[in-house]
C-alpha cells in the first residue's frame, strides 16, 4: 500500500510539472503535495469568497508610444498570505480544472471594469483577456463573452481573447469553429507567447488570428546576439505577411525598444512601458 501511494504521488508530480515527465518519489514529493493540498484548498475556498482582482498592463504603439490595448491579468489577494505569485496558483488551477471558474470570473470582471471606465468618463481602449488551453477546449469562451457583453453593455470591439499555441494542438474542426464564433462576435484574436508551442505556417495561416504576440524569450535575445534579431525580423516578416499584427513581450530596456522599432514591430508590452496596475492607476495613464 505505501508502495502504491508512494509510486501515486510520484505520478501526480510529474502529471502537475508537464507532458511527458518522469518523477521519483522522496520526502519532499510528500511536503510538496500537501503544500498543494493545502493552496488548493485556498483556492477553492477564493472562488467562494470572490477574492481575485485584475490588474493591468499596457500595450502600446512601438514607434509613437500611444496606449492601444491593455492587458487583464489575474491578481489573487488571500486575507492571511497576502498576494499570491500567479506562478504559484496559475498551474495548480490548470491542473485541477479551477482555471475554468477563474476564466469565467476574468471575463466578467474586465467587462465590468470596461463598463466602470466608461461611466467615469474615462476614454477606452480594448482590453485583451487570457483563455487556457483548458478553457478554450472545452469551449463557451464565445457564449460566455456574448453574456458578459450583453450584461454590461460593451462592444465586442473592446475585447481581445489571447490563446496560446497549446491550446490549438486538439481536434482542428472544434478549434477552427470556436475561434469563427469569437471572431463573428466581432472581437479580435490572438496568439499569445508566440514561439513557445507548435505552430506552423499552414496552422497560423488557417486558424486566421488577428495578433502574433512574441514570447518574452525571443525579445530577451533581440541585444544578446544577431541571431536573436534575425530570427525575430523572421517572425515580424512572417506576420505581416499573414496579415498580422506583431506584439513584442517582455521589454525591459530602452535598447530592445530601439532594435524592435527597428525590425518594425508593431505594438510593445513589459516593464520598461509599464507594470501591471489595479484599474485605478490604469484609468489614469
Amino acid at each position: 500500500d505505501e508502495l502504491m501511494r508512494r509510486a501515486d504521488a510520484a505520478m501526480y508530480e510529474a502529471k502537475t510539472t508537464g507532458r511527458d515527465m518522469a518523477r521519483f518519489y522522496s520526502a519532499e514529493t510528500d511536503q510538496r503535495a500537501l503544500a498543494r493540498q493545502t493552496l488548493e484548498q485556498h483556492l477553492r475556498r477564493a472562488l467562494e469568497r470572490e477574492e481575485f482582482s485584475l490588474h493591468y498592463q499596457p500595450r502600446v504603439d512601438a514607434r509613437s508610444g500611444e496606449l492601444l490595448s491593455m492587458e487583464a491579468l489575474v491578481r489573487w489577494r488571500h486575507p492571511t498570505l497576502g498576494m499570491v505569485a500567479p506562478g504559484e496558483f496559475i498551474p495548480l488551477a490548470e491542473a485541477t480544472g479551477l482555471i475554468v471558474r477563474i476564466g469565467e470570473i476574468v471575463i466578467d470582471k474586465a467587462c465590468a471594469q470596461l463598463a466602470a471606465w466608461r461611466e467615469a468618463g474615462v476614454a477606452l481602449v480594448p482590453v485583451s483577456i487570457n483563455v487556457s488551453p483548458k478553457q478554450f477546449l472545452r469551449g463557451g469562451v464565445q457564449r460566455q463573452l456574448s453574456a458578459a457583453l450583453v450584461k454590461h453593455r460593451v462592444p465586442a470591439s473592446l475585447i481581445e481573447v489571447e490563446i496560446t499555441e497549446s491550446a490549438m494542438m486538439g481536434d482542428q474542426d472544434d478549434i477552427l469553429a470556436e475561434l469563427a464564433a469569437l471572431r463573428a462576435l466581432g472581437v479580435k484574436l490572438h496568439v499569445d507567447d508566440f514561439g513557445t508551442g507548435y505552430s506552423s505556417l499552414s496552422q497560423l495561416q488557417r486558424l486566421k488570428m488577428d495578433v502574433l504576440k512574441v514570447d518574452r524569450a525571443f525579445t530577451t535575445e533581440l541585444a544578446n546576439s544577431k541571431e536573436g534579431k534575425v530570427f525575430f525580423q523572421a517572425i515580424v516578416s512572417m506576420a505581416h505577411a499573414l496579415g498580422m499584427s506583431v506584439v513584442a513581450e517582455g521589454v525591459e530596456t530602452e535598447e530592445q525598444l530601439a532594435i524592435l522599432r527597428h525590425l518594425d514591430c508593431n505594438e510593445v508590452q513589459g516593464y520598461y512601458i509599464a507594470r501591471p496596475m489595479p484599474a485605478q492607476e490604469m484609468a489614469v495613464v
